[in-house]
């Protein structure tokens, strides 16, 4: 279920992530959680209590519980409490409740609770966003300094000063513009090497993204899993299977005599975008993303990727990400960059990354061609997770406006 946050309540997330840098999740309150003392603990905040060792809820049988230590936090009051995570008696359902009258008293249904985990104490930190906000220097003194801060006082001066000077050349050259000039160019005028790294451009805490088109955001790439599908019947070297994967289900190249092409936008089940009857599904259970492919009114599983992945390569992607406008012009056969605006983003929430999914926001674009048998010879440009522009606010804790000009 996707607790999308109120304006209001965002703000305050926003917030909270100049200073937490951790997983959190959120949770909307409802009356029947309240009355029946019951919260189910769904795969996002099993996902957070295991990622920092608090505790496994698949090593609990049903029955069994443990009790955490809680900090909650109701604007600037405090209290220590305890929270108890169980498996059900019958079903072994996985759910926890919050102990004491501060909770009962200070969080009503229709409240968000924000959910994460204290990096020094591991403590769950559960803070009421609906009710109050924490100072900067409260959640100074709760999460630690704000590291990206630091390094955007050094990032900030020198994308001012590019923006500045107007049009700057293609650092490729000569030749049209291609979708990843203008972010090369940037790049290259702050002296970042070019590279394929997992890690964030600036230091390791900023991504730079730039671009000049009205296309969707880039988030990361990253392969798929073959395993238990067709493509791992039909290639055996799962080095080769991406490009199996265009030969077995691509379509007769225009611009490529001879070779099979698979240029397509892999949206949900209610909103595939495509023609080739991919289409995306969250399967929770197995805590796994899906491509499945509709034939003859039977879908089956044809790649996926494992919930652990995607979240890994998400948060190592964009810690921060500064995302630069850019308008261009050629100069004769050069093509030319001036960077005019910028936002930055932070903290990713994945189960929101999850939900925009599911909502057909998110969306993976499969873009190569390969040769039809024999060798695999062609090219793949490197399929990506996207995400639509106006919808950068909901997938991403905080999100500043910065004014270069």
């Amino acid at each position: 279920m996707l607790f999308e946050p109120y304006q209001d309540e965002l703000q305050f997330i926003e917030q909270i992530h100049k200073y937490n840098e951790r997983e959190y999740t959120v949770i909307r309150l409802t009356d029947t959680m309240l009355s029946k003392s019951i919260i189910d603990a769904n795969v996002f905040v099993q996902d957070v209590l295991k990622k920092y060792g608090l505790m496994d809820y698949q090593s609990l049988k049903n029955g069994e519980k443990k009790k955490l230590d809680v900090i909650l936090y109701i604007g600037e009051e405090k209290f220590e409490t305890k929270m108890s995570c169980y498996r059900a008696n019958t079903r072994g359902d996985e759910r926890f409740w919050i102990y004491g009258r501060q909770f009962k008293e200070n969080f009503h249904s229709g409240d968000l609770m924000y959910i994460s985990v204290d990096s020094s104490s591991s403590r769950v930190i559960i803070i009421n966003v609906s009710r109050g906000i924490l100072s900067d220097k409260d959640l100074a003194k709760i999460f630690g300094q704000d590291k990206i801060k630091e390094a955007l006082s050094r990032l900030i001066p020198k994308v001012k000063e590019i923006a500045s000077k107007g049009y700057h050349p293609n650092s490729k050259g000569v030749g049209k513009i291609a979708h990843k000039d203008a972010g090369d160019t940037l790049e290259n005028l702050l002296g970042i090497k070019t590279n394929n790294s997992q890690k964030a451009d600036f230091e390791d805490l900023i991504e730079l993204k730039s671009k000049t088109s009205k296309t969707l955001d880039t988030l990361f790439t990253l392969r798929p899993r073959f395993e238990g599908t067709p493509v791992a019947e039909f290639e055996s070297n799962d080095r080769s299977r991406v490009s199996a994967f265009a030969r077995l289900y691509g379509y007769e190249s225009d611009k490529h005599p001879g070779m099979n092409s698979l240029y397509i936008t892999i949206g949900s089940e209610m909103s595939p975008q495509n023609n080739q009857g991919f289409y995306l599904e969250v399967n929770e259970s197995d805590r796994t993303v899906e491509i499945r492919r509709q034939e003859n009114k039977t879908s089956q599983r044809v790649a996926y990727w494992h919930f652990e992945d995607l979240e890994k390569e998400l948060h190592l992607k964009h810690p921060a990400t500064l995302w630069v406008k850019a308008e261009s012009r050629m100069n004769g056969d050069i093509a030319e960059f001036k960077y005019t605006e910028a936002e930055l983003t932070r903290s990713p929430q994945f189960m929101t990354f999850i939900s925009l999914i599911k909502l057909g926001v998110v969306t993976y674009d499969w873009c190569g061609y390969t040769s039809k048998e024999g060798k695999y010879e062609g090219k793949n440009h490197g399929n990506a997770w996207r995400i639509k522009k106006k919808h950068r606010n909901q997938l991403f804790g905080s999100l500043e406006v910065i004014k270069l000009i």
